[in-house]
């Protein structure tokens, strides 16, 4: 790393312009040919006075061109989606003041035409057969990014992310020690409007290494071990529920090219992780933590090499603080806890954002200045333990109170896989009359119903007060676009 992250991209297009750079539904580009892209895009980019462009998402070498070009030219991207309600991707033109919209196609018959000023047709831009150089013109005090995720009351809250934010995230992820070159074969398997997608596009393009896509319309799991076993990728990222999916074929998995496997977005489950080991015996595994606000990752563990790590109710561990990020364990009054007590986790350091996007009353609640630094509150539950781990122990909104009794549902969760040997998911969920919970509802996926003996056997292992009052059995569990289990969709299955 010499400079920062999107300069370091522009050099590689002229240091690897032989190299393949994306192989996307099996088609290979090289550097040079997404120099080519970039350069067709950049030309409308400096007739645009405004700041922020929109991206309509989709698996192409466009959409990854379009990406590259506006962060090059200084410029701020949003991603839309095309299997997204119109309404959302209407709501979010409308909170980012989109004018301008880079598509692969025309939009005919998007309503989206009639809330978008300009929608530019990547496919019937020309390509500038002299291919002039690249300049960078990136700067740290403009945003490079702005991710839309759920909020609780349905409207999208817009996360910011500035150039400066980005470079201090590469400059600590740079120091993971991940032996990576030109040569190694990477995994993009998340939607663009997931932040992950970020560094699984970026990281790879300042290697000179090539990135192998999946598609919104791909089944997932089976084009993730096709391209894994196929492409002998040596570098993944991947969700725990992808990986839980994955499982049910360990036998026929057998992925010695790969070294790294990253997991990340959701809580991984230490005996998913040792059962998958098998299949990938020289691969060594990292658990990523970070919420988008503080941009990708800011916490890491590597998994020891033996069958034990770090873990509460199963979820490992996210360890310590990248280089560049302070934290603090607090009460639900802010003060700071001791080392070995829970509390949420607060995080500070220039990867965090300076605020949601017009949403003064959210960022007075998550962003506190203490001792002059701003810390963002996770809303997770951690413990700092004696080593200087964290412990990750669940959300703050997945803790209940039940007749007094303070309830972790990951513990009820926990005890449910355990009798499934691990070989599928369960959610927990409180049951609320009136705004008040007396009762809890458990949700496995599992065709089968064995109610009773599942229920013998969480009368074995939880306190009456944790005993579930209701189990219900879902086929597959729904997943949101960044692959996470979607309780919410989960929930309005069965209640």
């Amino acid at each position: 790393m010499n400079n920062g992250i999107i300069d370091d991209i522009v050099d590689s297009l002229k240091i690897y312009a032989g190299n393949t750079a994306f192989v996307i539904d099996g088609k290979a580009f090289t550097y040079q040919r997404l120099g080519e892209e970039i350069n067709r895009i950049l030309p409308v980019l400096s007739e645009k006075k405004e700041q922020n462009i929109g991206i309509m998402a989709d698996n192409c070498i466009e959409t990854y061109a379009a990406i590259l070009a506006v962060l090059i030219s200084g410029k701020t991207y949003v991603i839309l989606h095309p299997s997204y309600p119109e309404e959302r991707n209407i709501r979010i033109s409308g909170l980012a003041g989109l004018k301008t919209l880079l598509t692969k196609g025309t939009l005919k018959k998007s309503t989206l035409s009639g809330y978008i000023k300009d929608i530019v047709d990547l496919s019937s831009l020309e390509i500038n057969p002299e291919n002039p150089a690249i300049e960078c013109k990136a700067e740290d005090g403009k945003n490079a990014y702005i991710i839309f995720t759920s909020g609780s009351t349905g409207e999208p809250k817009g996360v910011p992310i500035s150039h400066k934010n980005l470079n201090a995230f590469y400059k600590a992820y740079g120091q993971l020690g991940l032996e990576l070159d030109e040569h190694d074969r990477t995994l993009q398997m998340f939607e663009l409007t997931f932040d992950v997608s970020v560094v699984s596009t970026l990281y790879p393009l300042t290697l000179g290494a090539s990135i192998y896509t999946v598609g919104y319309k791909d089944m997932k799991h089976f084009k993730v071990f096709d391209l894994l076993e196929s492409e002998r990728l040596t570098f993944a990222t991947v969700t725990p529920s992808l990986l839980q999916l994955l499982s049910l074929y360990i036998d026929e998995i057998h992925l010695p090219y790969l070294r790294y496997l990253v997991l990340t977005a959701e809580a991984s489950q230490s005996d998913l992780i040792n059962h998958f080991k098998r299949a990938v015996p020289d691969a060594r595994f990292i658990n990523l933590y970070g919420p988008t606000e503080a941009t990708i990752y800011c916490c890491k563990y590597n998994l020891p090499g033996g069958k034990t790590c770090k873990q509460h109710n199963g979820m490992v561990a996210i360890g310590q603080p990248f280089p560049g990020i302070e934290v603090l364990i607090t009460d639900s009054e802010g003060k700071e806890l001791p080392q070995g007590k829970m509390g949420e986790l607060w995080v500070s350091g220039e990867q965090v954002m300076a605020g949601y996007i017009n949403n003064p009353e959210k960022n007075k609640e998550v962003l506190v200045n203490r001792n002059g630094k701003i810390y963002y509150r996770t809303g997770d539950l951690c413990i700092l333990d004696k080593d200087g781990d964290l412990i990750y122990c669940g959300r703050m909104d997945h803790q209940v109170k039940i007749q007094g009794y303070r309830i972790e549902l990951s513990e009820i969760e926990y005890a449910a896989k355990m009798f499934y040997s691990n070989s599928c998911n369960a959610v927990a969920f409180p049951i609320k009359v009136q705004g008040i919970c007396n009762e809890l509802m458990l949700v496995v996926e599992s065709k089968a119903d064995n109610k009773n003996d599942l229920m013998k056997y969480l009368k074995q292992k939880l306190p009456t007060y944790m005993m579930p009052n209701n189990i219900q059995f879902i086929p597959h569990f729904p997943v949101t676009s960044s692959n996470k289990i979607d309780r919410k969709k989960i929930s309005e299955l069965v209640m």
